[in-house]
């Protein structure tokens, strides 16, 4: 080993011994700060933020937050249990809970068999898609209570 790689050896060595342990924290990101690469992109907080070109350069800008789906929640009283989940579903509802109109606690295991005799929400209102749904139903052959 020649002298000059013990040399560097023992300043790697003395390097590491007194190398900071603390980690540093990231400055906070306001929207116009400088940035590069344009198209880039980090969440900070709730915020998500976005490196856009501006003039030769780019500049953050913190993205809108996406707006809550919605729908006009549609009359699926007096339908088909089945044709009421396949509207809702068309309109982006998937969260339906399903329950006997009756009173007797059963299963719908065949959707196509019962209908519909009440509905929560109700008809005409705007709900976001994150609504849960009830339909109350019976068998085809019942009649709503």
């Amino acid at each position: 080993m020649t002298f000059y790689s013990k040399i560097t050896i023992a300043a790697t060595a003395l390097l590491l011994t007194f190398a900071p342990t603390h980690s540093a924290t990231a400055a906070t990101v306001k929207a116009g700060d400088k940035c590069s690469p344009v198209g880039a992109t980090f969440k900070q907080g709730t915020t998500n933020f976005k490196c856009v070109k501006k003039g030769t350069g780019g500049v953050w800008r913190a993205e809108k937050k996406a707006a809550v789906e919605t729908f006009v929640m549609p009359k699926v009283t007096g339908m088909n249990l089945q044709l009421a989940q396949d509207l809702l579903q068309s309109k982006g509802s998937y969260l339906m809970d399903q329950e006997d109109a009756s009173g007797l606690g059963r299963f719908q295991i065949i959707d196509s068999a019962w209908k519909v005799c009440s509905q929560s929400p109700s008809a005409g209102k705007k709900v976001p898609t994150s609504t849960m749904v009830v339909l109350k139903s019976v068998k085809l052959t019942e009649s709503c209570p």
